[in-house]
């Protein structure tokens, strides 16, 4: 599937409220942001790519997604280690928020991956793990039931498409996005759009009440019937 270039961004208005918190994002460093409206409906990590100054997409993500009440967190790519060490704790705790979710771009695509793969091995499973553009990302592992990689063909010097690794059981999704170079395929708002919806519908499925099922009709216990008696067999004699 094939997803067309984004519009030109430099005509397309930003939303008020989104260009006020982006004036909070600093260019290096963990992002902090203010508490979320609501509770949370599923905690995000998304991880900026190459000398952490490229990946401005990441950011406006990371605010459309805490819009929408998802717990998401924009860092440093080289943070990954700590970030998952955090996740394996507040999981073992019970106090981890699903749908859980992985973003990068870059470098951060390449590690964001790379922390799928680590929590799958400490037995923490990741929802969704998204990437945008990766350049040399080791093969998904098992523990990760999602994976929805967005890559542009216009930079050819390292191979963008994710492949499954051995013991991965989720569904794999690799998408070419047409008209978009390694440095703005992660400032595509159509792609965010995509990621939006995404946690969305996961979010929705955890809260969805279990099917009801109908009760069995109560079945009246009946013993068995005995055997009828056998008629006694006359004596056999023996013919003269």
């Amino acid at each position: 599937m094939t997803i067309p270039p984004s519009p030109d961004r430099a005509a397309l208005p930003r939303r008020a409220a989104i260009a006020g918190l982006l004036t909070t994002l600093a260019a290096c460093g963990p992002t902090r942001l203010a508490p979320l409206a609501a509770p949370s409906r599923g905690r995000v990590i998304v991880l900026r790519g190459l000398f952490n100054v490229f990946s401005t997409g990441m950011n406006v993500l990371t605010v459309q997604l805490r819009a929408h009440n998802f717990d998401a967190e924009v860092h440093n790519y080289v943070d990954w280690r700590s970030l998952a060490a955090r996740l394996v704790t507040v999981d073992r705790d019970g106090t981890l928020v699903r749908p859980l979710s992985i973003i990068g771009h870059s470098f951060g695509a390449d590690d964001a991956v790379a922390m799928a793969n680590h929590l799958g091995r400490q037995g923490v499973a990741v929802d969704l793990l998204v990437t945008f553009d990766p350049t040399a990302a080791e093969p998904v592992g098992p523990g990760v039931l999602r994976v929805l990689n967005f890559y542009q063909d216009r930079d050819s010097d390292f191979v963008r498409v994710l492949a499954r690794g051995a013991g991965f059981t989720g569904v794999l999704d690799n998408r070419l996005v047409n008209g978009e170079s390694h440095i703005s395929i992660d400032k595509n708002e159509q792609l965010h759009a995509v990621v939006i919806e995404q946690l969305e519908a996961l979010a929705a499925a955890r809260l969805a009440p279990p099917p009801i099922v109908a009760p069995l009709s109560p079945v009246s216990y009946r013993p068995p019937t005995p055997p009828l008696p056998r008629p006694p067999i006359p004596p056999v004699r023996a013919g003269r």
